[in-house]
């Protein structure tokens, strides 16, 4: 097959007026200038997309799938209320419950251009939901308020793979995250890391996202203390921040560091040093009140970096294009072209799934989106102010179509969003409820 558009953004390589993407199966075989793979394949079926550039699936580098259902359930204003609604919320949620929230999430992702996600999973209906959907990505079973010598079992109880490196092979990885430094005690952390190390898989982290959470670190105090006593066994305030908190403690190498609002100039070289890279995610970060990122000065520092929209709980939507525009906000002297790689391959690289996800070239995933754009000279910015899923007109991943003229190709059924109405009754009766032990 050959899907040939105004432009194609391969995005290592220049962009290609009039070009090209040859695909075979769930894989890119060629990509080029569109006369030209005609002429030499002849016979290959053509999607014309006129009006259109072709890009890459994009990267949602860090969602919570399994909360799309809960969107609109908690006081998305402050980080403390929300933890303890959203906790609330969650703990009512079946098996069933988290499988219909992440098949809506995963179905909006793709409609807005997403193909590839860094998911915080609570267990295998993610990665199972997603993939039935088309949704790929590496998925991190979450693990929080418990003991060291308890994760392997927790883990087990939660259908972790055995030998996850074999098990989540392909367009869905699986990974393990520690929650955050003040749900996790510093043995689990350590634990948590090592495992994921030891299994060959990604690990990623919740870090310095609030001011609470700087103020537990670094004193002890604030709203967060009491959750860190309750949850993050064996823990004691370190006095200094969380990267180098999780750096003492043998735990920042490797790590996708995921908020990263709390952190300086020295943190960011640690970060660049150390960590997979840096996910931003900047409208959550401005909802809850949690501050902006010093995207400046990560940049500066060299870090890879990836960009997520964390869950519905906590955003408008899962739209990356709007993510895209405030991250611009935050770091005006982020040129187009950089967006457009932490959208896509970088995004990918900070998962440890750049070997197949983000770009258009030979052996890669057959993910590809075609956005409405106006005749220009200049593909990266148009693509970039694409009015999100309004102007995404098609979607492929691994090789199959998902989205045709602007709309899904399979849409949710009466009985799916029967489920997600009862999800949200579910939810809203937990939050009005009295707090539960464990809650933070």
């Amino acid at each position: 097959m050959i899907v040939a558009g105004d432009w194609v953004l391969p995005v290592e390589g220049a962009p290609i007026r009039h070009g090209a993407v040859r695909l075979r199966g769930q894989f890119v075989r060629e990509v080029g200038y569109a006369p030209e793979l005609r002429a030499a394949h002849p016979g290959e079926e053509t999607h014309d997309l006129s009006g259109c550039i072709i890009a890459p699936g994009l990267v949602n580098a860090h969602t919570h799938l399994a909360l799309t259902g809960l969107a609109g359930i908690a006081d998305a204003t402050s980080m403390s209320p929300w933890l303890r609604q959203i906790a609330r919320a969650s703990s009512a949620l079946d098996p069933d419950d988290l499988a219909a929230s992440v098949t809506l999430g995963a179905r909006m992702c793709l409609a807005s251009g997403t193909t590839c996600v860094g998911d915080i999973a609570y267990g295998p209906e993610s990665p199972s939901a997603a993939a039935d959907v088309g949704l790929g990505g590496v998925f991190f079973w979450e693990v929080l308020g418990v003991e060291e010598a308890d994760l392997g079992p927790h883990l087990q109880a939660k259908d972790f793979p055995a030998a996850a490196a074999d098990a989540c092979r392909g367009r869905t990885a699986c990974g393990i995250s520690a929650h955050a430094p003040y749900t996790s005690g510093p043995g689990l952390i350590r634990a948590a890391h090592a495992m994921a190390a030891e299994l060959g898989v990604p690990f990623a982290m919740h870090m310095a996202e609030s001011r609470a959470e700087s103020r537990l670190l670094l004193h002890g105090t604030g709203e967060l203390a009491g959750v860190a006593e309750r949850l993050a066994k064996g823990f004691r305030p370190p006095g200094r921040g969380a990267v180098g908190y999780l750096d003492s403690i043998s735990a920042l190498k490797g790590t996708v560091a995921v908020h990263c609002v709390e952190v300086d100039e020295r943190d960011a070289s640690m970060l660049a040093a150390s960590a997979a890279g840096v996910v931003l995610c900047p409208r959550s970060n401005a909802r809850l009140g949690n501050g902006r990122a010093p995207v400046g000065a990560l940049l500066a520092a060299g870090c890879r970096i990836g960009l997520g929209t964390d869950s519905l709980a906590s955003n408008a939507d899962l739209d990356m294009f709007s993510e895209a525009r405030a991250l611009r906000e935050l770091a005006p002297e982020l040129t187009a072209e950089r967006t457009l790689r932490i959208l896509t391959v970088e995004g990918a690289e900070v998962l440890g799934a750049g070997a197949r996800h983000g770009l258009l070239g030979p052996g890669r995933h057959a993910d590809l989106i075609a956005v409405k754009a106006p005749d220009t000279d200049s593909p990266v910015e148009a693509l970039l102010a694409a009015e999100g899923r309004g102007a995404v007109r098609a979607v492929m991943s691994g090789g199959v179509w998902r989205v045709l003229n602007g709309k899904l190709t399979t849409a949710e059924s009466r009985a799916e969003a029967q489920r997600v109405d009862a999800i949200r009754e579910k939810a809203r009766r937990a939050v009005s409820e009295e707090p539960w032990a464990g809650e933070p």
